[in-house]
């Protein structure tokens, strides 16, 4: 039966480009994705995720301060392992490299197939977590955000997206100064604000209700004053928003507010603009590369190429942005 690497020639595409052509992904152009699909048809390829591995057990390791944005993601995670007839092993984890360690070792001892790590650990985790696992011939995906350095089938946060997003939706709105909570990865992303004229500051705010109340005052110290702050999640916009108000502002009109994540809605008036960056497909995404990696039965030490895919993100308005008050 013919192979993915002899479609990836026909096609003149990469092995990733085939993968994600066949299962429809948003990534690859139609005329790609057709042209991929037609050889695949004339060689009677069946996909991977034809291939049955029903029944068998994964693992699903996760940070033990869940937060909306991580059970979204773990939803589709789930629903995604239902429909291959996985069972799950969830553990939860503390942000240490030696938890986690422990909670891989422990997996291993219940007989996993495969494992997706689903976690908020900022630094990267000892390669020798990654290597005990491929030689268990475990396949890994990490959801999220990334915690090894070794190449690995990732479907994760994508900061740049996100920022393109966010500069597009504010431009169109007429923004000229931005200020962007820094919690995460914001500052790689400026670039995406400057290709808009945009002009933007940084602040990293502590975790919580504490961490934002003192960013909010420092931007009212600032002069002049941005007139749209894009926070890291859905919690900390919804912080700032009463923030706001409590100062008399007025939303959008004084000041734009932008989240991430599409975790509010009906709380507010006017509810609160989002990017979504689509977690619970992030889920689905995760467990099917992890399916079709079981099912293809390539060991994991032989796999030359990985997927690394970003889902797009769109704004959600649902009223908290708008154009500014004061002409620029």
């Amino acid at each position: 039966m013919s192979n993915m690497r002899q479609i990836a020639r026909l096609a003149g595409v990469s092995l990733a480009t085939v993968s994600m052509a066949l299962r429809d992904l948003p990534q690859i152009t139609p005329p790609t994705r057709d042209r991929v699909k037609e050889i695949a048809r004339k060689l009677n390829y069946a996909l991977p995720h034809q291939r049955t591995v029903d029944g068998c057990v994964i693992g699903y390791i996760i940070h033990d301060r869940f937060g909306v944005l991580a059970t979204d993601i773990l939803r589709g995670a789930m629903e995604e392992a239902r429909s291959h007839k996985f069972g799950v092993m969830i553990t939860q984890v503390a942000q240490s490299k030696r938890w986690i360690e422990e909670a891989v070792n422990d997996l291993l001892d219940t007989g996993i197939r495969g494992l997706v790590i689903e976690h908020s650990y900022a630094g990267l985790l000892p390669r020798r977590i990654l290597l005990s696992l491929r030689s268990r011939n475990i396949h890994v995906v990490q959801v999220m955000n990334k915690v090894f350095a070794d190449p690995i089938d990732s479907v994760c946060r994508n900061e740049m997206e996100y920022a393109r997003t966010a500069a597009e939706h504010l431009t169109a709105l007429g923004h000229r100064r931005v200020l962007l909570f820094e919690a995460l990865q914001w500052e790689t992303s400026v670039p995406a604000f400057q290709a808009h004229n945009i002009e933007v500051a940084l602040l990293t705010p502590a975790s919580g209700a504490t961490g934002v109340q003192r960013a909010f005052e420092e931007y009212l110290r600032m002069s002049p004053r941005p007139t749209a702050i894009i926070t890291n999640t859905d919690d900390d916009a919804f912080r700032l928003y009463h923030l706001v108000r409590l100062h008399g502002l007025r939303i959008p009109a004084d000041l734009s507010i932008l989240g991430m994540g599409d975790m509010l809605e009906d709380y507010l008036y006017p509810d609160i603009t989002t990017i979504d960056i689509q977690p619970m497909e992030m889920g689905r995404t995760g467990v099917r590369l992890l399916a079709e990696r079981m099912a293809a039965a390539q060991p994991p030490h032989e796999i030359t190429e990985y997927h690394d895919i970003a889902l797009p993100a769109h704004i959600i308005d649902r009223g908290s942005t708008g154009p500014p008050s004061a002409v620029e």
